[in-house]
């Protein structure tokens, strides 16, 4: 009996699945507002800060030349800059003024390092104060110079800070390029585009946006100046929006819900309610009147109330149908005790009772047949035509079933009044043959190995129509694949002529034949069977008597075939004359 599901309230599970999905939504759409505000204010920033670095921003350095002379001094003496003025410093620069007409790079680097000094004090106070001034009148927060060459990246040369104390030349910027994807292109590049760059904590604790114009000197990156807008206050406003927002649309949510769920129960709890007690009454009366009564009172109209339509033209059918089964199951019982008698009644037209001739001590014979279907096309016989001559018969009919059974009765019986006229083995196929083709419509045909065996000489005339290769070993021997002359099958073409041939069995030997469902029996994996192993099996004691070769070449078949399904009809004869 099928266990019953727990009792679990519809309404319930369809809020558990819409409260997150709308507060996911709410979530989703509220960051999508934020971002984009984010992205539109400082947008907004961005031609202003464009401007101040690529048009307000002076040429502090003049040639790069000079920067390059500056940057290599400042890096390798910063605590001279935040010194003052020593008066030897001056005297020796100004004695070294005298004569000179201009400042080349030559000449500072052949001042004498007092003179030096006073040159690397003056350049730097020049460019701190232009910067100061022009940072002061950009109306940011903070503006700053730095070194960005590999050996000295992230050095302050200059730094403004509105109101408060700025970092001094000298001072480093941690800066981890990995953390600053925009600073790492600039590296890879040398067009001077002002790049930017939303930042947290960086340069000082809060969120920045930061725009970087990079100087370049022979294709390397030397130093940034960077202007920093600081939009803390602007996000403060943001998160009070997104708190308002929150609310109102939490609010939203529950009056939805509200809305959900009175709509829920009217048109979908009740109404499945009312369906649910309308099929429990229907299990236990059967009545598809009542069915259709208590369905016609929901009046939905939706899904529901189409289904409430199907579910009383369903317990229609359910009774049209289980009406029809118990009719069909009739039926079968009645077409498999017809298939039983069936199989019964071929079973009892072959020889089944061993042993088969038990006053005959000259010879020993057994054989087996096991259909694939309830009954099956293939069958042996074996009969005494007078007191010396045994005929032995393997066949096998196209097809499979009912068909095949009722076409092998008839070409069992043909064989067998054949034999019983005295006629020779190839005389009695060439007789079947004409016989079966008169009226064959169906166009079925089988496979015949014919043997008359003269039991006082031991000498066997055979005929093969289509038929598998006989088995034989000699005394002492082994089985071995007798490959004799083949004819065409029965029933395939009126006037066929066919071949018969003689061979002697000496006391001892055994003469095995079967139908094709031996070799051409297939595993799972669809492999067959095949002749080498139904020779291994009998060659495993070649001595046996019929029975147990059959029964072991059985044995055999299945436990190679395992789980795959038997596809032909397994049949075996064998005698050993004793």
């Amino acid at each position: 009996m099928r266990k019953k599901r727990k009792n679990k309230k519809l309404l319930l599970q369809v809020i558990a699945i819409a409260v997150p999905a709308f507060i996911i939504m709410l979530v989703a759409i509220i960051w999508s507002i934020y971002e984009s505000a984010v992205d539109g204010f400082l947008s907004g920033k961005k031609p202003h800060m464009e401007y101040v670095l690529d048009e307000q921003t002076p040429g502090f350095f003049g040639s790069t030349e000079v920067l390059n002379w500056y940057l290599k001094e400042w890096g390798a003496h910063p605590q001279v800059l935040t010194e003052d003025y020593k008066q030897e410093e001056g005297d020796a620069y100004y004695e070294a003024m005298i004569g000179e007409t201009e400042w080349s790079i030559a000449w500072m680097d052949s001042l004498p390092e007092p003179a030096k000094n006073y040159q690397r004090k003056m350049g730097y106070e020049s460019l701190n104060s232009n910067f100061t001034y022009y940072a002061g009148e950009s109306g940011y927060d903070m503006m700053f110079i730095l070194d960005m060459r590999e050996s000295n990246r992230g050095f302050v040369i200059c730094e403004y800070i509105r109101g408060e104390e700025a970092r001094s030349i000298g001072k480093y910027y941690n800066i981890d390029l990995e953390d600053h994807p925009v600073l790492k292109k600039l590296y890879d590049r040398d067009d001077g585009r002002t790049v930017f760059e939303r930042t947290k904590d960086f340069p000082y604790k809060g969120r920045y946006y930061i725009g970087y114009m990079p100087i370049y000197h022979n294709g390397e990156l030397q130093l940034v100046i960077g202007v920093v807008n600081r939009w803390d206050s602007f996000r403060s406003t943001m998160n009070i929006t997104l708190i308002t927002t929150i609310l109102v649309g939490v609010a939203g949510i529950l009056i939805a819900l509200l809305l959900l769920v009175v709509m829920l129960n009217r048109k979908a709890i009740e109404p499945i309610a009312a369906l649910q007690k309308t099929v429990l009454k229907y299990r236990e009366d059967k009545d598809s009147d009542a069915v259709q009564k208590r369905v016609s009172e929901i009046k939905v109209r939706n899904e529901i109330g189409v289904l409430a339509d199907d579910i009383a033209e369903l317990a229609v059918e359910i009774d049209q149908y289980t009406n029809e089964n118990i009719r069909l199951v009739g039926e079968k019982e009645r077409v498999s005790a017809e298939l039983d008698m069936a199989r019964k009644i071929q079973t009892e037209q072959l020889p089944n009772v061993f042993p088969a001739f038990p006053d005959r001590e000259e010879f020993d014979i057994f054989a087996s047949m096991t259909p694939a279907k309830e009954v099956g096309g293939d069958f042996y016989d074996f009969f005494m035509i007078d007191d010396d001559h045994l005929a032995l018969v393997m066949a096998d009919v196209s097809g499979k079933g009912i068909p095949a059974a009722l076409f092998m009765m008839m070409a069992k019986m043909l064989i067998n009044n054949n034999a019983m006229m005295g006629l020779t083995p190839h005389e009695i196929l060439e007789k079947t043959n004409e016989t079966i083709c008169k009226n064959n419509k169906e166009r079925m045909f089988v496979t015949v190995w014919l043997g008359i065996l003269e039991i006082s000489t031991g000498k066997l005339t055979a005929s093969n129509a289509g038929h598998e290769y006989p088995l034989i070993r000699r005394p002492d021997g082994e089985f071995e694949l007798f490959k004799d002359p083949h004819g065409f099958v029965i029933g395939g073409r009126p006037g066929k002529k066919y071949r018969e041939y003689e061979l002697t069995l000496e006391k001892g030997s055994t003469f095995f034949v079967y139908t094709d469902g031996i070799p051409e029996a297939t595993d799972a994996e669809e492999k067959a069977f095949g002749t080498d192993r139904l020779l291994e099996a009998l060659n495993r004691s070649p001595e046996d008597v019929p029975e147990k070769l059959v029964n072991r070449v059985k044995e055999t078949v299945t436990e190679f075939v395992g789980e795959a399904p038997q596809f032909d009809d397994l049949t075996m004869l064998g005698i050993k004359i004793l």
